[in-house]
């Protein structure tokens, strides 16, 4: 009888327990709702970036939740915020630092809404940042907030940073951070951050892909000059011919593939997920990928994990049609995988372009390593993703402030809990950037219970 009457007991106070870490609040799937709204509607863009509006809004709301909150803010007013809910000398662990970027790139024309707006039509929320990234800060603070009002103790501290210029590199926030203000990471031991990759297919997620290691920017302005003047006379020497012919000799050269380990792991693991076709390739990565190219097919966009890729963005001569410029500039966009060496790569970036052009180096980073799996904040991620589709280490072929931590030998994990469709996806850096309300309060409640269950148990 008593060990019926213990069993009872157990299972009540299990049942008590949960409700407490996981309150039902009615109000709570359309709080970050309006929050996400309000944030939408304020531009940040950068250039210039004006993060100061969008940090207001959450210091806004994290100082009325009684949390407190710090501004930093760069010389030149680029702003971050930080908070932090701590555990106090209760502290069991190593904190979790959740990571977002204000700014957002310009929206451009084009648009069939105002692209500040924050507008919900069609049962979706629309504005530049709906899903890159300000839905992604809505869910951290949402995960803050709720953390803070259920006054559960915590084992683990729990840091909110959102931060200025990722968009063009980081330099001026997250690096800017570290460099000035290391103190604020002090305890640090695990980050989740953008970058995750969840592919749906038949209205579900197939996996979800924790992004661990991904590509290095190596960013380059490269300028020549000419003989200038009027544009009826022939010249083949105009700075604007010799760029052109320099640019050539670089982006046409064959590539190079290489499989780094950062890919071979995701390849392999979600190999199981594809057609037999598709799977044979990604099971067999090694011998899929040799130097000059891929012996069997794979799944359409992989090709960009596999190389050092070099993309010419933009070219700048004359302002006007009939004026040949003295001076000619283009800008180039390389991401590099994990293991090229930077400076051996550049050197050959010189060597194609040739000694007419001049090489001026914006933004690098130097080679960095997978974020491990065997961590206490990846173990609850397969825990808590598990249910609803396999959890893969990804890797990517962009880049985001992930690298600043891995740098510093501190596990960053790009984690996105949104299941996303292509609608959601193509408006990413491009026209009508729009999240499904459904996807994003979705995706706020699995951001509440990852933090909650990282912040309050007892986890190794």
């Amino acid at each position: 009888m008593k060990t019926r009457f213990g069993r009872l007991l157990t299972i009540v106070w299990g049942l008590l327990f949960v409700l407490q870490v996981f309150p039902l609040r009615a109000e709570t799937p359309m709080e970050p709702v309006r929050w996400l709204q309000e944030y939408l509607r304020l531009d940040t863009t950068n250039p210039p970036g004006n993060e100061h509006r969008g940090a207001s809004f959450l210091v806004g709301v994290l100082r009325r939740e009684g949390i407190p909150v710090k501004v930093i803010a760069t010389p030149d007013g680029r702003t971050s915020v930080h908070a932090v809910l701590s555990a106090g000398g209760a502290g069991f662990g190593e904190a979790l630092l959740l990571l977002h970027h204000i700014d957002i790139v310009p929206p451009g024309d084009g648009w069939s809404t105002e692209p500040f707006s924050g507008e919900i039509d069609g049962g979706s929320l629309w504005g530049r940042g709906a899903v890159d990234v300000k839905s992604l800060g809505i869910a951290h603070l949402a995960a803050l907030v709720e953390l803070k009002r259920s006054a559960l103790p915590l084992r683990r501290d729990v840091h909110f940073l959102a931060v200025a210029d990722e968009e063009n590199g980081g330099l001026r926030g997250t690096g800017w951070l570290w460099e000035k203000h290391p103190e604020i990471f002090e305890g640090v031991g695990a980050v989740l951050n953008e970058g995750g990759v969840n592919p749906v297919g038949r209205g579900r997620v197939l996996w979800w892909g924790i992004e661990t290691s991904q590509k290095r920017p190596l960013w380059l302005k490269v300028s020549t000059k000419g003989r200038g003047g009027h544009a009826s006379g022939f010249n083949r020497q105009s700075s604007t011919h010799n760029l052109i012919r320099a640019l050539n000799r670089l982006v046409e050269e064959p590539v190079r593939y290489h499989l780094t380990e950062g890919a071979r792991t995701y390849l392999q693991a979600i190999a199981p997920l594809h057609n037999p076709k598709m799977a044979a390739g990604l099971a067999q990565i090694d011998t899929t990928v040799t130097p000059t190219g891929l012996t069997r097919p794979l799944p359409p966009g992989v090709d960009g994990l596999f190389v050092d890729t070099i993309q010419v963005t933009q070219v700048q001569g004359s302002d006007r049609i009939n004026t040949i410029a003295p001076l000619a500039t283009a800008s180039i966009d390389i991401r590099l995988l994990p293991d090229t060496d930077t400076e051996e790569f550049l050197e050959l970036v010189r060597e194609r372009l040739g000694k007419r052009i001049n090489v001026q180096v914006l933004l690098t980073a130097p080679p960095g390593t997978p974020s491990p799996t065997d961590t206490p904040i990846f173990r609850l991620l397969e825990r808590e993703l598990g249910p609803e589709g396999p959890v893969v280490p990804a890797f990517i072929p962009g880049f985001t402030d992930s690298r600043f931590f891995r740098e510093r030998g501190i596990p960053a994990y790009g984690f996105s809990p949104f299941v996303l469709g292509p609608y959601d996806l193509r408006g990413i850096h491009g026209l009508d950037e729009r999240i499904s309300v459904e996807a994003f309060t979705d995706g706020v409640a699995r951001t509440v219970r990852i933090v909650k269950a990282y912040a309050i148990e007892n986890m190794r």
